[in-house]
């Protein structure tokens, strides 16, 4: 086999795994431009991960101490056990009669935070999930006027193919490799909702 039909196949071969892999059809997702393996959900809702008051809609930023202890628990740079603590140091610091409003005003503020980092991360993926469709795309299309510079027998088609083979195999390794941040990618908005089901358990295990 000549090394410009290796290209061709090797090109080929990961233009159709972007087409069918796992993650990147609709039986995965309706939404054509998500790619990850998990099922797509936009928005978590309060009822998934919290049985206690209701929080959707609450004005928790208008409590500057609830604000400020959600702007400490909810960066992901902020450990688990740090976060565990701030809020149970919150809540030692509550009178018994305010503590389910405050804890659940907490909720909310984590809640409505961490949705929308999520959203923004959701977001991302599937701009970067389009720009490899079209990259895709790209690549067919010079794929083809690579064959075809292949098959002309005029001599002046040699330097253009040589300069389209170089920059396909510049263009793949860009390619494949960005193909490769997916399953990291994917991953992400997963840790926020982990964080946000730790946060609730945590928040709701003190309101007595």
């Amino acid at each position: 086999m000549t090394s410009i039909r290796l290209l061709v196949l090797t090109l080929g071969v990961s233009i159709s795994i972007l087409s069918v892999a796992p993650g990147r059809t609709q039986e995965v997702s309706q939404d054509p431009d998500w790619p990850c393996d998990q099922a797509l959900v936009p928005q978590i809702a309060a009822a998934v991960i919290w049985d206690g008051a209701p929080a959707e809609g609450l004005a928790w930023r208008e409590v500057p101490p609830v604000a400020d202890l959600v702007g400490r628990i909810t960066p992901s740079t902020t450990t688990e056990p740090a976060a565990a603590a701030a809020i149970a140091a919150f809540a030692a610091g509550l009178r018994p009669p305010d503590q389910e409003r405050m804890l659940t005003l907490v909720f909310a503020g984590v809640l409505e935070v961490l949705n929308l980092d999520r959203r923004q991360l959701i977001d991302g993926i599937k701009r970067y999930s389009r720009d490899q469709s079209r990259r895709a795309a790209a690549l067919g299309q010079e794929l083809d006027q690579l064959v075809r510079l292949e098959q002309d027998p005029d001599p002046s088609a040699a330097p253009r193919r040589d300069e389209l083979k170089q920059r396909l195999v510049l263009e793949e390794r860009v390619f494949d490799e960005r193909e490769k941040s997916l399953p990291f990618l994917c991953t992400r908005p997963v840790a926020v909702e982990q964080r946000l089901g730790f946060l609730a358990r945590t928040i709701a295990g003190l309101i007595e």
